[in-house]
């Protein structure tokens, strides 16, 4: 699912005015700062950056604008860079071999009076985003990253290019790589936990790996952790689709660093033909292992390297042995070894097992209260967790996503609605603002169905009431029950 008012269809005669364009909205995971690693981060004004670039559609000068785009750069300075008329480049947060990332002023969202204009946008190298094959499986790609809607994965808003630039705009982080996680400044009380951080990579790869996603590149460069103790990961699919590029297209996408060996699954470095979950979690496991010891557990050797040698990682001390077990299973060198997926580790390294057996004792007490229990059959179950006992930063994440959404159903820009309010829903299930905003977005689609004439309008409103199924409000909404059962009858379905 697309995500935020971001991205808004041109073509007035189509769907696209009000769904998601599910051919044309490309986009790719990306980090304002980690998608360049080593990066300089310079904050270069991008002006001075900028000048006499040849590509005069890149740079667009405010004041110099056609007619047909200078109403988005009503707010853009004389001289300022302007991208796609929309984007005004700020400051240069970093550059590297994959790219340059900037600050970027978004005119739609000031005029949208959102109180957070800013996005990072990232520019590819030319060596990338000049290979026209490479640059297809990207954007094919794309459509299954965006819709990745979780708050431990990085929100991506558009995929798009302007002359022969090709850049990517998403949200822009205030924290830092997983390496100087250490040293950030977070939030009062909000510092994470070692087992926190782990915690928050497993769930984002769950999320991931149930939507059919495989991140293939998992590595400190490409996790990021926020100054309100949230861990991003960031750059879902890249690899994968420089892999396949090389393979149909001769494109060398080694030498972009779409794989680091380090981190490598032994199967990804053999070569195996698709990705699987649990060359993910082999990444996930090094990691968790360097968080609590501070190395690599086979000193740095990669895993073709560390079983030819024989090497055993040395157990870690100070934790829990559940979590040493799930750590140790997920680093296991031969796939049929290790933990099959990010959802089998999750559990093993909370300890559910003995959790689950608590909570069966804990439901065994509610048993007793008949009230309790009369008092819940008749009503709808709500949260949970009450509001008020979440993390603070869950709490502000939550508050800020069902604005964000707001602003977004407000100007009619359901894409972006959407996305957050299911990523609100995400964050806490049942809420009713949550499902007050979900309940707008179902309203919108059921209103819209009746209008659509063409078979490919109402195709793409099948697939997107249909990509709901995660979702358990909108699953079980009767009327957008209803009018999906129309659109397949109509579609022969």
């Amino acid at each position: 699912m697309e995500d935020h008012p971001d991205k808004r269809p041109e073509d007035t005669s189509d769907i696209t005015e009000t769904v998601i364009d599910l051919e044309n909205e490309e986009a790719v995971a990306a980090s304002a700062e980690t998608l360049v690693p080593g990066a300089d981060f310079d904050t270069e004004p991008a002006t001075e950056l900028f000048a006499g670039a040849e590509d005069p559609t890149l740079l667009n000068p405010a004041g110099q604008q056609s007619e047909t785009t200078r109403h988005n750069t009503a707010h853009a300075r004389p001289g300022e860079v302007v991208i796609k008329g929309r984007f005004v480049l700020e400051e240069r947060l970093g550059k590297g071999g994959m790219g340059q990332v900037f600050k970027a002023r978004d005119l739609r969202k000031e005029e949208a009076q959102d109180d957070d204009p800013y996005v990072a946008i990232k520019f590819l190298g030319d060596e990338y985003s000049k290979h026209p094959k490479a640059l297809i499986s990207l954007q094919r790609e794309a459509k299954r990253s965006q819709q990745l809607a979780h708050p431990n994965i990085l929100t991506v808003y558009d995929f798009d290019r302007d002359g022969d630039r090709v850049y990517m705009t998403m949200e822009l982080l205030n924290g830092a790589p997983f390496s100087k996680w250490e040293s950030l400044e977070f939030a009062q009380d909000l510092q994470p936990t070692i087992a926190a951080l782990i915690e928050q990579m497993a769930r984002g790869l769950v999320y991931a790996h149930g939507h059919g996603v495989v991140h293939s590149d998992l590595k400190p460069d490409n996790v990021f952790v926020t100054t309100d103790g949230r861990v991003k990961l960031l750059d879902f699919g890249i690899a994968r689709i420089m892999d396949s590029a090389v393979q149909k297209d001769s494109f060398d996408a080694g030498e972009l660093g779409a794989m680091t060996m380090r981190f490598a699954s032994l199967e990804m470095i053999q070569g195996e033909a698709e990705p699987h979950p649990s060359d993910d979690v082999y990444a996930l496991g090094l990691m968790a292992y360097q968080l609590y010891t501070g190395k690599h557990p086979y000193d740095d050797k990669n895993a073709e390297e560390a079983l030819a040698a024989g090497l055993e990682p040395e157990p870690i001390r100070g934790i829990k042995r559940h979590q040493w077990r799930a750590i140790a299973g997920a680093i296991a060198l031969r796939r049929e070894q290790r933990t099959p997926s990010a959802e089998v580790f999750l559990r093993q390294f909370l300890g559910s097992s003995r959790r689950n057996r608590l909570l069966l004792a804990a439901v065994a007490i509610l048993a007793l209260s008949s009230i309790f229990l009369g008092y819940q059959a008749s009503q709808r179950e709500g949260p949970a967790t009450p509001f008020e006992d979440l993390p603070l930063a869950v709490q502000h994440e939550f508050e800020q996503n069902i604005d964000l959404g707001t602003k977004s159903a407000n100007i009619q820009d359901w894409d972006g609605a959407s996305r957050y309010f299911l990523a609100a829903y995400e964050l806490h299930p049942r809420n009713p603002g949550a499902e007050e905003g979900l309940e707008q977005l179902a309203q919108h689609l059921v209103t819209l169905a009746p209008t659509l004439s063409a078979d490919r309008q109402k195709e793409y409103l099948l697939q997107m009431i249909e990509s709901y199924g995660g979702n358990e409000y909108l699953a079980n909404h009767e009327a957008l029950n209803g009018v999906k059962a129309e659109l397949q009858a109509s579609l022969g379905q």
